[in-house]
């Protein structure tokens, strides 16, 4: 038995060239949107990597600054700062005879006098990382309605870069006010 097969013959026009990949400039506008791809992408990172560090230099410095608040307190508690020794400065005549006195004094290991700002003397802390920062103390009595009484010591913080290219720009601000136990057995 035969088969017969049919062959069918495909017309192929010959006269025009194959397109067989990609021209060159093609590949040179390619390579240009890779590259500003690449170069984007890698910017961000960088950017990330940079408030990665400076969230990690704020964080330490908030647990540096909640350390030196807990001696603060431990200082201030009622069984180190009891009522009856202090009974006068509930009701005081001036504010350098109040509660907050008594802490500026203790914190300052010194008598301070009158309303105005007072320094402490600064606190220096290594980071993780290595970085040397200084931790500035400032004590006041705020003169506000509340504290008519100067129950209430206001302390503000700030971190500062001791060394670095961000010299003198400090990382933190933190600004909180105290008050001894026995100012609240007052009557």
């Amino acid at each position: 038995m035969f088969l017969h097969h049919q062959v069918k013959e495909w017309l192929i026009n010959r006269s025009q060239p194959q397109a067989a990949g990609f021209t060159l400039s093609e590949v040179l506008v390619a390579i240009l949107l890779v590259t500003t791809f690449v170069a984007v992408a890698m910017q961000g990172l960088v950017v990330a990597m940079l408030l990665k560090s400076k969230a990690l230099q704020i964080a330490e410095a908030n647990r540096w600054v909640q350390v030196d608040l807990e001696q603060i307190r431990s200082q201030i508690a009622i069984s180190q700062l009891p009522l009856n020794p202090h009974q006068s400065r509930c009701h005081p005549a001036s504010i350098d005879a109040g509660f907050a006195d008594l802490i500026r004094d203790n914190l300052a290991k010194g008598n301070v006098t009158g309303a105005s700002d007072y320094s402490l003397i600064p606190l220096v802390e290594i980071s993780q990382m290595g970085k040397t920062f200084q931790i500035a103390r400032t004590v006041s009595i705020p003169a506000t309605p509340e504290n008519t009484e100067a129950k209430i010591l206001g302390i503000q913080y700030t971190v500062t870069p001791s060394n670095g290219s961000n010299l003198q720009q400090p990382i933190l601000h933190f600004y909180t006010e105290v008050m001894p136990d026995a100012a609240l057995y007052c009557q």
